[in-house]
């Protein structure tokens, strides 16, 4: 797993204008309003301009995972955001994609309603908790997605992946991010907390009856997943495929089927704190 650093760059100088004033893509198009403060912590934890560091932390990844396999980033390209929340991920690629082509997916039909009057498109839909969906064989060069499958049972994680394999190009690429072993360590720190002060992180502290032997499943290459009513999403995610997940590099490279093919695995904690990869469809 790699650790990747970057310089400022104007792109995300400009997506943090758009905090306050109206702006546009390289492409002409007006970049997406935002929803409140509230909304946005509420979702992912920060708010405004370290939301959206956080955010573009991610998309340089995908850029880099992409310029490995020749996979070109550009008007035309037809994308997908799985688990596209208030469109915090999407608005980033719009460098490079045009908002007509991209596409979202997300099992909260609220965020769907959120997103689309953003964004002014229709193109974000809601999806069930499984499989399929209504897209064509062969429909996307590129499906990403942020801090889904660091929540996702092993069934959905693999049921999805296997959904992404149909309706993903060859030659195209899902990037998605999950816990980093880094996160154990939360956990452990969170068992010492008050539940009444802080009823999340209790719940993460009690999450696992023996912490070291779910840490010890991870470093032996297998997927750990746990939730309980403590860490579920709430509203359409429920424990029955929501928790807490664990994908190490191991398990990415070797358990999605031969589908797929490994390209990069990425992690700077200092960025945002979730392990991402990137696999290749093949054909």
């Amino acid at each position: 797993m790699e650790h990747i650093g970057g310089n400022e760059n104007a792109w995300l100088g400009t997506l943090i204008q758009s905090l306050e004033s109206t702006q546009v893509s390289p492409l002409g198009e007006k970049l997406p309003a935002f929803p409140t403060e509230e909304l946005q912590r509420n979702t992912t934890g920060l708010s405004s301009e370290a939301a959206l560091r956080q955010a573009h932390a991610f998309y340089e990844n995908v850029v880099d995972a992409a310029g490995r396999i020749g996979l070109p980033l550009d008007r035309n390209t037809r994308a997908l955001d799985f688990g596209f929340g208030w469109g915090r991920i999407s608005r980033v690629f719009m460098e490079h994609l045009s908002v007509e082509n991209i596409h979202g997916l997300d099992v909260d039909p609220w965020f769907v309603d959120v997103t689309r009057d953003l964004f002014q498109s229709s193109r974000f839909e809601v999806c069930t908790p499984f499989p399929p969906t209504r897209h064509a064989d062969a429909s996307f060069d590129l499906i990403y997605s942020y801090s889904v499958f660091s929540h996702l049972s092993e069934a959905a994680c693999q049921a999805w992946m296997q959904e992404f394999a149909r309706i993903l190009k060859p030659g195209g690429m899902v990037a998605f991010t999950t816990r980093h072993e880094t996160f154990f360590d939360y956990c452990a720190w969170c068992k010492e907390q008050d539940p009444v002060a802080a009823p999340y992180a209790a719940a993460l502290g009690s999450l696992f009856p023996d912490l070291d032997a779910a840490r010890a499943a991870y470093r032996e290459g297998r997927i750990v997943h746990a939730s309980s009513a403590g860490v579920g999403g709430g509203g359409p995610r429920d424990e029955s495929f929501y928790g807490e997940t664990w994908i190490p590099e191991a398990y990415a490279r070797t358990q999605f089927g031969d589908q797929f093919e490994f390209v990069a695995g990425y992690f700077d904690g200092a960025k945002y704190d979730q392990a991402c990869f990137a696999l290749k469809r093949k054909g």
